[in-house]
Formats: C-alpha cells, sequence, structure tokens
C-alpha cells in the first residue's frame, strides 16, 4: 500500500472540510450579508455602541465660564466652576455649557466631580491644559457619575421560548402595558445547569471553589423599548446573548433612575498624576484618569493621559453609550502587574473606544466581569504591550476588536480557566475584525455564542470561526459598514480611517516596485500622529466668558465624608465594630 499517497489523501481532506467552512458573514462590494445559523444566530450588529448609539456625533457645547491659569491647588476653583454650571437650566438638548480651561498647569490636591447632566470640562489646548493630580490618593482625577438610585417597578417575564443572537424582537408577559421609548432591563440568569454546560462549574482538580455559581455570571442589558405590539417588544439594539429560557426565565425589568445623568463630557486637555520621582514603580498616586459611573451617553474626546497606575479610562458597570475618542495614554507609572494598566477599560456597556493609543499599558484595551456589551474598540494600537486585550475577566460578552493592532502581546477569547479567580470563559458572540497581534486566541465556549476572526494577522489558535487570516478585507472598518447599513447614510466623514495601502505584492511589475520605492521616503502615517492631528472644531476662546472669581454663585455645601473605624480583630477585619464582608 502507498502509505505517503493514503497520509496525502487524509490531509487533503481535512484541508477541503477547513475551506469549506461558510463564515457567517459574506462581503461583496463592501456590502455586508449574514448568514444565521439552523436556529437563527448570526453575527451582531456592534454599531449601537458609542454616544446616543453612534446615531449622531459628540455635539459642541457652548462654553459659558472660563477658569484662568493660577498657581497652588485649583481643585476648589474648578470644582466652583463646573458646580456654577450644573447649576444652571439645560436647553432643549439637555445641554447646561462648558467650563473652559486656561492654558497652564492646574494642580489638584482633590478629585474633581461632575454629577449633574449636561455639563462638560474642557481644556483651552491640548497640550498646553494640563490637570496634574497630585497627593497619594489612588483614586480617580475626574469621576463623571450620577447617583446609584436605580428602582425597579415591575419584573415581566419573557414568553419566547428562544430569541436568537442580534433578534430585537420577542414577546412578554402581557400584565402590563409597555410604551414606545420605555427603558427596561433584561436579566439572562446564569443557571447551574447551564454553567456546567460550558464547563465553568469547575476549571480542574477536583475542586469547585473557584467553579462559577448559580447567579454569579447574570447579565442585564439596558434597552430602550422602539416599538411595541400587544406583548411584542422590538428594542432598540440587540442583545449579545442568545435568550433561551431552557437555561432559566429571561425577566424584562421595568425602572425608574432618576440620579442617572447624561452629556457630559471631557476633552481638549491633558490629565497627569504627579508621583515620588525617586521611585519609577511608585503606587500612592492617583491611578485613575476618568471614571464613568451611573451615567449615560457621555464622551471623552482629545484628551493625553501621562503617569495614571490603573486606568486612563473607566466605564464602570453602571455606564452605557458612552464614546471615548482620539486619546493617547503614555508612561503609566506601577508596578507590572494584577489589575494595573488596563488602560482604556469597560465594564459597561454599548462603549466605544475609537482611534486610541496606549503605551506599555497592561490590558491596554479590555473588557471587564459580566460587562453586558456590546462594547467596540475600533481603530486602537498599543505599543510595548505587557499583556494580552480582550475580555479580561468573565463572560464580558458581545465585544468588537475592529482595526486593533497590539505590539508585542496578544488578543484573546477564550476560557481563562482558574486564572482571576476563576475567571472561566471571557466572553461569547465577540470579534476580531482586521486585527493584528502577536498571537490572536479565538476559542468559542457553545454553538449559539460563537467568537470569530475575520481578516486578522498574528500566530492562530482556536476553535473559532476564521476567515480571510493573513489577508486585507474590505471593508476596512466592519463597525462603521455596519453603523452606515444602519443608519442607510455615509459615515465615513466620523470614522476617520487611518489610510493605509493594503495592496502589498511580493512580486510587483517595474513600474509598480519604482512607484513603491518613491513611497519609501514618506515616514509612515502613524495612529499616534493620525490621534493627534484630529480636527476639533469646538470654540475655545475664552472671549467674553465670566470668569470663575467673578461669579455670584454660592457653592454647594458638600456632604461630609462619612468616617468609620477599621480594627483587625482575631485575624478579622471590622469596620465600625461589625465583621467587614465584601458584596459587588
Amino acid at each position: 500500500m502507498n502509505y505517503k499517497l493514503l497520509l496525502f489523501g487524509i490531509l487533503s481532506l481535512g484541508f477541503a472540510r477547513i475551506s469549506a467552512q461558510t463564515f457567517p458573514l459574506q462581503v461583496k462590494e463592501d456590502k455586508l450579508t449574514y448568514v444565521t445559523d439552523e436556529r437563527g444566530n448570526r453575527i451582531l450588529d456592534y454599531s449601537s455602541c458609542g454616544y446616543r448609539n453612534s446615531e449622531q456625533a459628540i455635539p459642541d457645547v457652548a462654553n459659558v465660564v472660563f477658569v484662568p491659569w493660577q498657581s497652588g491647588d485649583n481643585s476648589s476653583r474648578i470644582q466652583r466652576a463646573i458646580d456654577y454650571v450644573s447649576s444652571l437650566a439645560p436647553d432643549k438638548n439637555g445641554f447646561r455649557g462648558a467650563v473652559l480651561l486656561d492654558k497652564g498647569t492646574f494642580d489638584l490636591q482633590e478629585s474633581l466631580r461632575i454629577s449633574v447632566s449636561g455639563v462638560v470640562l474642557r481644556g483651552s489646548d491640548k497640550e498646553q491644559t494640563v490637570l496634574l493630580k497630585k497627593g497619594v490618593d489612588r483614586g480617580a482625577l475626574l469621576y463623571m457619575e450620577g447617583r446609584n438610585d436605580l428602582s425597579v417597578t415591575d419584573t415581566l417575564d419573557v414568553l419566547t421560548p428562544y430569541v436568537p443572537v442580534n433578534t430585537c424582537t420577542f414577546q412578554v408577559t402581557d400584565k402590563v402595558q409597555l410604551a414606545s421609548g420605555e427603558r427596561i432591563r433584561i436579566l439572562r440568569p446564569a443557571t447551574k445547569e447551564w454553567i456546567a454546560s460550558i464547563g465553568c462549574h469547575i476549571f480542574g482538580g477536583g475542586i469547585s471553589a473557584l467553579g462559577w455559581k448559580a447567579g454569579e455570571m447574570d447579565l442585564v442589558w439596558d434597552r430602550s423599548v422602539s416599538q411595541v405590539d400587544g406583548n411584542q417588544l422590538t428594542l432598540d439594539a440587540p442583545l449579545t446573548l442568545a435568550l433561551d429560557n431552557a437555561w432559566g426565565t429571561v425577566k424584562v425589568l421595568r425602572y425608574s433612575w432618576p440620579g442617572r445623568i447624561a452629556e457630559a463630557g471631557l476633552e481638549n486637555l491633558t490629565l497627569a498624576s504627579d508621583y515620588d520621582k525617586k521611585y519609577p514603580k511608585d503606587e500612592d498616586h492617583c491611578w485613575t484618569g476618568v471614571s464613568i459611573e451611573n451615567a449615560e451617553n457621555c464622551w471623552v474626546r482629545r484628551v493625553n493621559f501621562k503617569h495614571f497606575a490603573g486606568s486612563a479610562v473607566i466605564i464602570q458597570r453602571t455606564g452605557s453609550k458612552t464614546t471615548v475618542e482620539d486619546c493617547i495614554s503614555t508612561e503609566p507609572v506601577s508596578e507590572t502587574g494584577g489589575m494595573r494598566r488596563t488602560t482604556f477599560y469597560t465594564m459597561g456597556q454599548q462603549t466605544l473606544f475609537q482611534r486610541c493609543y496606549s503605551k506599555h499599558g497592561i490590558h491596554d484595551f479590555s473588557a471587564g466581569f459580566c460587562a453586558a456589551g456590546p462594547n467596540a474598540f475600533v481603530q486602537c494600537d498599543s505599543e510595548e504591550s505587557l499583556g494580552f486585550s480582550g475580555a479580561i475577566d468573565s463572560w464580558a460578552c458581545g465585544l468588537l476588536f475592529d482595526v486593533v493592532n497590539i505590539d508585542g502581546h496578544d488578543l484573546v477569547f477564550k476560557n481563562l480557566g482558574q486564572d482571576k479567580n476563576g475567571a472561566g470563559w471571557n466572553t461569547a458572540n465577540s470579534l476580531f475584525w482586521q486585527c493584528t497581534a502577536a498571537g490572536i486566541e479565538c476559542f468559542s465556549p457553545a454553538k449559539d455564542a460563537v467568537n470569530r476572526a475575520y481578516g486578522c494577522w498574528a500566530q492562530f489558535s482556536g476553535d473559532g470561526q476564521w476567515a480571510e487570516s493573513n489577508n486585507h478585507v474590505h471593508p476596512r472598518s466592519l463597525f462603521y459598514a455596519q453603523l452606515a447599513a444602519r443608519l442607510d447614510k455615509d459615515c465615513s466623514a466620523r470614522a476617520r480611517i487611518l489610510p493605509m495601502a493594503t495592496n502589498a505584492t511580493s512580486s510587483p511589475t517595474v513600474e509598480a516596485a519604482m512607484k513603491m520605492a518613491k513611497e519609501a521616503y514618506t515616514p509612515r502615517l502613524t495612529m499616534r500622529k493620525w490621534i493627534e492631528d484630529a480636527p476639533y472644531t469646538a470654540c475655545v476662546s475664552s472671549g467674553k466668558l465670566k470668569s470663575v472669581e467673578d461669579l455670584k454663585f454660592k457653592t454647594p455645601v458638600q456632604k461630609e465624608k462619612e468616617k468609620h473605624l477599621f480594627a483587625i480583630m482575631n485575624g478579622r477585619m471590622q469596620m465600625d465594630g461589625r465583621l467587614l464582608v465584601g458584596g459587588r
């Protein structure tokens, strides 16, 4: 028998099966066509991420007060200006106005807070307006956060037995009539049976302590009802997982949330943390640039970040519909391990990070514990990364990494197992599109929770769905192709796709080779340079603005921070004489 011929035949059969695999998205003339599976699941539409579902550009809010530079601690002066704008009545679009900061370095001994809707903090110059946080507080320089006073007013059951991925319509119990435009939350329970089905009840060693427990990985999406037909609802944006009542009844929660803020922003300046220059890995200083919590439809744009130990921007679990764009983070100061240097980080949903650059981060672009999604990273570059990007904790679903380049490390969708105290599966229904990295790991947890990679360049591993590996593909950005299709209009101006030659060849004609040789004399346009040159149309003239010193305004009395007494008794930590316990 010719064993060589038999082996060749077996290998050929295997290759034929691989090449015959149909990727569930077809592209023809830059048009997208989706292929559904036998249950109706398809690749997610990620284009609802960002400020106002990315249906409109970030607004240029009018300036109303000017803060001139002054030496010394400027915390109270800038906070007074923020509080003044917060006291103004919002206009018809919900904006109260912007605080314009002078050029110069403003020292801050205390954090700043935006806690009312419609307030923007703006610098006169991205490079020359600097907020420098001093002191040993490990918190954030700026908190953009409302009140956590969400109240559930009613609970309905989802009656549709199976709602496929990307389907926005389903039926609910009809005991209450919902209205178009009403805000709801959808809760998908993590039951014991479902956890076992994806292998996260135990991670090996015969020990289940780190395994997922029922109720720990519930996903909760925040949506608006766009249409009501009897007891059938249509949502304004898709959910990131299939809803399967075989694993437990999905709930719809009606709620009120009066303290959540919106229409707040930070733009056109530099945030920096002071640190002890004698210790290059000092950690007794400000950890976070901007923390966004209990907020929606907010933004951070054209901001530089320096020396933060934790995150440049973190979207907490109660943050949604946030855009972070044209931002650069460099020179982080910290140890290199643990939950440090998670540079652009979301634990919320419908977050859009676009045109962001990170140097020396650990998890430069990442999503955290049970980030419901979708969340999108579009046109983001890292340099000299010290760790992987992707989902860095449990079950952050519906991630899009679209034209993301990780220098020196990996992009990861997989089961993290016991890492991060039993993180297990880090994502589902996520997609790498036209990304590069040292390695790309793309594994899938279930048939209706598939992770995918399309047109990527790296060393590959994983049983996810792959197509067009090591190829340039069109459209260049999936996010903006989906957005253009959803809105039925050209979005290329807002996309600002970095120009890139995609017609490389190893055997050019003489004419083509001469042309490419001539082009080689021009330095390559980098993402960092592309971000630095981003246009800015908001007004930065102090003109006839009131100075903060001229305001006739009574500063609100800040509620004194509650003080607690901590102690360790018999090896247990106590607060105010009571055992201190954890909780989410």
